[in-house]
């Protein structure tokens, strides 16, 4: 407990709360109001200091442990009587508390209190109240000597109640008079001398919903000869409302049976009511409002939490009230919290966007704006926050920001893969060029690999096209069995050996699918190299796949399902699994559980995309710690096992010496082409780009028998330079090439008369089939 050597002409307070920091608060405010401050931090030493030190006056907590303020209430008054004429018999006590139903208000009357403030506290209310209690009690003590002893006492006590804006009133029981001074007259609206001198008369100025109150409160005065303090409203002869404050005492006769006298004194509370009415009103507009608003003292302890707080954080007034900002919505307190304090006490406001964690646990974001709150004398005293939910709102911007670099990558894609098909173009057919020539062994092997990787390449280009544009590939006839037995020899030579590889497909007995290989061997291996980096200390990773018939029972069991007949591809691991709330979003674009750098968040999506192009549909189990398991549904053909025809390639169509116009802006395509048909009897010019074209087209129209053009140059593009050409010669026959296959692409060239179209890179054989197609019509 902390006391104050004391002055007997400046008023001494007594706090007494568990709270230090309210402590520090309350005895800031007093002493700035120009009062000595004694504190106790329970109601025992409360207790104790005001037996030592008799306060003016006794701020208390209701809410303390040891022993709560009601109880110490009521001791207060049961304690011996200090008999010194300058502080009279009863020491007031203001009751503080975060209660303001009616029920604690009257416990804390009942306890013996004064007056009360509810918390958090307005200091300019808190410092009215204790100006008036001080000057209200010693008003009181003034009266109380007035009437037991002198008749100058008397005018002392009409002065003192007059400084402090009170009136006394005097009821004689016995023959029904009551004398009013001159200000109780004025705080019941009365002019002066007006009033009828009768407890009836009195009862006239209260408001007629009061009466029974007030009534009643007199009757358990002088029945009980319990305390009469009580608050009613009263209408002045003006018509309008008005709130007063009276205190009374009863007095016996002397067998101390029957009641006498009363006396006491009123005080005119309109002003403090219609604060408090305001501050209420304010709270509820506050309350009303959706988004979370928040008061903190500088040491980020909560003062207050309205209904939106309520709302958005989970957490009830009751619970966050007193708690740590910090700890309460967030589950790590960020570093810049710091940085955001510092620009707040410089400028007086911060504003920006949060990430904070609700009573479930959920992460929300929030646009926060704080507003530093300062007392009279400019001090920074509070912190005013205002939250608004915009998760909803950052997420819908995620999801608007992924389908742009969709469609960046869409146009990314559609820009290079001319460029990368110009490369592979000319590496293809050299590879081919080179079977002609180098006959060994080992020669034909590397060429082999060589080719079959190229071609790879210009499939994995076409995949890129076909996830960011949505081009089909070409379908064909495919057994299942044959994929997963390519896919098979690359786990098996490129996976982990702590990976161990199990297999079960019946190749002959499994039907047979219409579908892309490139796409479908694109899905199991981003199945199974999703499953390997599931497994980071091995595990097992199983790959089967059998025939089954999905009927309409099944087919409402799984979202996407269609009844009929169908290829299931499983592959499952033994890795970490994944938890329902990953699980539900696997398949979205750009969404990955992998570290940055390790993974797009493309695989799933792409996946997703390319079986259900297939007309087929997937179904995903996972349990974590046990691993995960993929089944791919893809519908059947019912064909018979496909046959193998090995092309002969020694059987190609030779040309006639007929002269060709190729036409394309990669100076090494065009070489490599031309070398491909002069291999094969053609005789070829050459041009860099169409308006070269145009010159040697219109020099050689007559000889020329096909023009090989590309559709994407500079300068010239294809479709300009083929109506050009077709302004020379309407019966110009063209064979259109482009790296990028679109819908678009195509459907601009047959509008232009041209049937045949061939993609990059093309082999040879297509080539050479084109050509002798053409030719041959």
């Amino acid at each position: 407990m902390n006391s104050t050597e004391q002055n007997k002409d400046t008023p001494l307070i007594l706090v007494v709360d568990d709270d230090k920091f309210t402590r520090i608060q309350l005895r800031k405010a007093m002493e700035q109001a120009g009062y000595q401050v004694a504190e106790a931090g329970d109601g025992e030493e409360g207790l104790s200091a005001y037996t030592r030190l008799r306060p003016d006056i006794v701020l208390l907590d209701a809410m303390m442990p040891v022993m709560d303020g009601f109880t110490c209430c009521h001791l207060l008054n049961t304690l011996p009587k200090d008999n010194s004429a300058a502080r009279g018999e009863n020491t007031p006590v203001l009751m503080i508390t975060a209660l303001d139903d009616q029920e604690s208000v009257d416990q804390a009357f009942e306890a013996g209190a004064i007056d009360y403030i509810t918390k958090p506290i307005h200091w300019a209310v808190l410092r009215q109240r204790v100006r008036r209690l001080l000057q209200a009690s010693r008003a009181a003590a003034e009266l109380q000597q007035q009437t037991e002893r002198t008749r100058l006492s008397e005018e002392r006590l009409r002065l003192a109640l007059e400084a402090a804006q009170m009136g006394s009133w005097d009821w004689d029981i016995e023959n029904g008079k009551v004398v009013y001074s001159s200000n109780t007259e004025a705080s019941l609206g009365l002019a002066p001398g007006s009033f009828e001198a009768t407890y009836e008369g009195f009862l006239e100025s209260v408001h007629p919903e009061d009466r029974n109150l007030v009534t009643q409160a007199v009757q358990r005065a002088l029945e009980q000869g319990a305390d009469y303090d009580i608050e009613f409203r009263v209408i002045w002869t003006d018509g309008s409302l008005h709130w007063v404050a009276t205190k009374g005492q009863v007095y016996y006769n002397q067998t101390g049976s029957v009641p006498v006298r009363m006396t006491g004194i009123d005080m005119d509370i309109t002003e403090r009511k219609h604060s408090e009415q305001k501050i209420r009103e304010q709270a509820a507009l506050l309350d009303i409002a959706t988004d979370a608003i928040i008061v903190q003292n500088l040491e980020n302890q909560i003062l207050f939490w309205s209904k939106g707080a309520e709302r958005l954080y989970g957490w009830n007034k009751e619970e966050a009230v007193g708690k740590n900002t910090y700890q309460l919505l967030y589950k790590q307190t960020p570093s810049q919290l710091q940085e955001y304090s510092e620009i707040l006490f410089a400028y007086g406001e911060w504003y920006g966007e949060l990430h904070q964690v609700t009573k479930s646990g959920q992460v929300i974001i929030v646009e926060s704006r704080w507003t530093l709150v300062r007392d009279d004398q400019e001090k920074p005293k509070a912190v005013l926050i205002v939250n608004t939910d915009i998760t909803e709102k950052k997420q819908l911007e995620r999801q608007f920001l992924r389908g742009q670099r969709l469609e960046s990558l869409g146009t990314l894609a559609s820009g290079i893969a001319h460029d990368l098909n110009n490369v592979l173009a000319p590496v293809l057919m050299s590879v081919q060029l080179l079977q002609l020539k180098l006959q060994d062994e080992q020669s034909k092997h590397l060429l082999s690999i060589l080719e079959t990787n190229t071609k790879r390449g210009a499939d994995l280009v076409k995949q890129v096209l076909s996830f960011a544009k949505g081009i089909e590939g070409e379908r064909t006839t495919i057994q299942v069995g044959h994929l997963i037995l390519e896919l098979k020899k690359i786990v098996q030579e490129t996976f982990p050996k702590s990976i161990q590889l199990c297999t079960d497909i019946q190749t002959r007995e499994l039907w047979t699918i219409s579908g892309d290989a490139t796409q479908l061997h694109q899905v199991l291996m981003n199945l199974c190299v999703n499953a390997r980096d599931a497994m980071p200390n091995g595990g097992v990773l199983k790959i089967c796949a059998e025939n089954i018939i999905v009927d309409e029972n099944y087919a409402r069991m799984i979202a996407g399902a269609k009844v009929g007949s169908h290829i299931v591809v499983t592959v499952s691991d033994t890795g970490v699994g994944m938890s329902s709330d990953i699980l539900d979003r696997i398949f979205e674009p750009f969404f990955t559980t992998k570290e940055l750098g390790k993974g797009t968040g493309l695989g799933l999506s792409t996946v997703l995309g390319i079986v259900k192009s297939h007309g087929g549909f997937i179904n995903v189990y996972s349990e974590v710690g046990k691993g995960t398991e993929f089944k791919v549904y893809l519908p059947a053909v019912q064909a018979k096992q496909v046959q193998q025809v090995e092309k002969d390639e020694s059987k190609l169509p030779n040309g006639q010496g007929e002269l060709i116009l190729v036409v394309d802006d990669e100076a090494s395509i065009a070489e490599v082409t031309k070398t491909s048909l002069e291999t094969y009897a053609y005789r070829v010019l050459t041009a860099s780009d169409g308006i070269e074209a145009v010159l040697v087209y219109a020099q050689h129209k007559e000889e020329i028998s096909v023009v090989l053009l590309d559709m994407m140059m500079p300068s010239m593009d294809g479709p300009t330079t083929i109506r050009t050409l077709q302004k020379i010669n309407p019966q110009v026959k063209v064979i259109a090439v482009s790296g990028l296959a679109s819908k678009e692409r195509v459907t601009e060239v047959a509008n232009l008369g041209i049937k045949n179209f061939l993609s990059k890179p093309y082999t040879t054989q297509q080539l050479l089939q084109s050509l002798n197609e053409v030719i041959s019509r």
